[in-house]
């Protein structure tokens, strides 16, 4: 399936988050290197410097970002099928855009100039292909994880609770199968039914750690539901406001 126009803006604002997180990390080994380069007093070292610092950046800023990108994926809950896989690589090349030239102070100049120029350019598409490649790998071992974690929760498994609802009792049941899919806004509401109770916000998290994972989402909502129908008068709550996760929770 393409990319749909919400989860690419999502993925745009991820780039903004990795780049306002990295700017001062980069620039302050940009400062180092440009210091000791100036230190040698050797005119060829200081336009080396600042190629190695704008690769250096471009490398952390490119990693990151792409690593956030695949982090988006699996809580987005995205099927990685052959389109997904295309639109995905290709929003790993548009973050390899950029210009090929080094902007050096008008002070720097000279014959080494050019030189630097044409090992920037050249040192850059490489790093821009490794980057992509090893972004595109990640993904496929996220798409064979979690094929290999649907195949797994291939039996249903039913677990009966009894749970307190103010002075009374009630049995709910669990049922879960392949049709149990936990979205990110299933995920979104679960984190506000979990609002004031720390051991829900707990089981809450957990579950949200392993969607990201893509291993033991069952499990980890099978607990999170169990303390759920335990606290008094939210078993009517999810019932009354949350009725798709009601229907996760309870199959009558």
């Amino acid at each position: 399936m393409p990319l749909n126009a919400e989860f690419k803006k999502h993925l745009h604002s991820l780039m903004v988050e990795v780049y306002e997180k990295t700017i001062d990390e980069t620039e302050q080994h940009k400062r180092e290197i440009l210091f000791k380069a100036r230190s040698t007093h050797n005119a060829a070292a200081t336009p080396i410097a600042y190629k190695d610092a704008a690769l250096h950046s471009m490398e952390i800023r490119l990693s990151k970002t792409i690593e956030k990108y695949i982090e988006a994926v699996s809580v987005w809950g995205y099927s990685i099928d052959a389109v997904f896989e295309r639109d995905m690589t290709n929003e790993f090349w548009s973050l390899t855009a950029g210009p090929n030239q080094l902007q050096f102070p008008p002070a720097i100049r000279g014959h080494q100039v050019q030189a630097v120029q044409g090992s920037y350019a050249r040192e850059r598409q490489r790093l821009a292909a490794q980057l992509v490649r090893e972004g595109t790998n990640r993904l496929r071992e996220l798409k064979m994880k979690t094929q290999n974690t649907n195949r797994a929760v291939g039996s249903m498994t039913t677990n009966v609770f009894n749970a307190p609802i103010g002075n009374a009792y009630i049995n709910s049941t669990v049922h879960t199968t392949n049709n149990v899919t936990i979205t990110v806004p299933i995920l979104q509401d679960i984190d506000r039914i979990s609002e004031g109770n720390p051991e829900l916000q707990a089981a809450a998290l957990e579950l949200r750690n392993a969607h990201a994972q893509g291993t033991s989402v069952v499990e980890k909502f099978q607990k999170w539901a169990t303390l759920a129908i335990t606290v008094g008068g939210l078993a009517e709550k999810i019932h009354q406001y949350y009725p798709h996760i009601a229907a996760l929770i309870s199959k009558r």
